[in-house]
């Protein structure tokens, strides 16, 4: 009976271990990185065909997961010229984070001649890489960097001269964009 009832705990006890060698692998092996590799976000990120210009580039193909080092492309001037067709003083563009009203104008007319979903993946980039402070651009791979080059050169042509809704009527015409007539400021 003694002999018996040893076997009973010795057995119990490599259960209740087997148990807890299972809750820990559980909460901390590979099957929570599974659990995670299947969520939404992840599947929508892995899998994501992007419908850019040419149909068939990947995100990895347009985003990087780490920012390249800052160069700027939108330079004092433009923000100056951006303060005059907006009506502000130009004194409000001098630092280094600007009034809400710009961001805005950036997605509004910069990121949206890029791809809903290029614009979405670019502000997860950022996230992921836990770099707050780094501009958008800075996580785009070569021709799309140089688009965004490109579109704040025709953005700076565009607004000489004009204020805010002869700049929204022209560039949104000429850009297949719809009209966006306001901005926050």
């Amino acid at each position: 009976m003694k002999n018996q009832s040893t076997k009973n705990v010795k057995q119990k006890v490599q259960d209740k271990d087997f148990h807890l060698q299972q809750v820990q692998e559980l909460l901390f092996g590979p099957e929570i990185e599974i659990l995670n590799k299947q969520s939404n976000a992840f599947l929508d990120r892995l899998l994501l065909e992007i419908e850019l210009r040419d149909g068939k580039s990947k995100i990895s193909d347009v985003i990087m997961t780490e920012p390249r080092v800052y160069e700027a492309i939108f330079h004092k001037v433009w923000f100056y010229r951006l303060a005059d067709m907006l009506g502000v003083s130009r004194t409000v563009m001098d630092t280094y984070v600007k009034p809400k009203y710009v961001r805005e104008f950036f997605i509004k007319f910069v990121y949206a001649r890029l791809s809903y979903k290029v614009f979405r993946e670019l502000k997860a980039a950022r996230k992921l890489a836990k770099a707050h402070d780094a501009k958008l651009f800075q996580f785009l791979k070569g021709e799309y960097y140089t688009l965004i080059e490109t579109i704040a050169g025709q953005i700076y042509v565009e607004m000489e001269g004009k204020n805010f809704s002869q700049f929204v009527e022209s560039y949104s015409k000429k850009n297949k964009l719809p009209i966006q007539q306001t901005l926050a400021l």
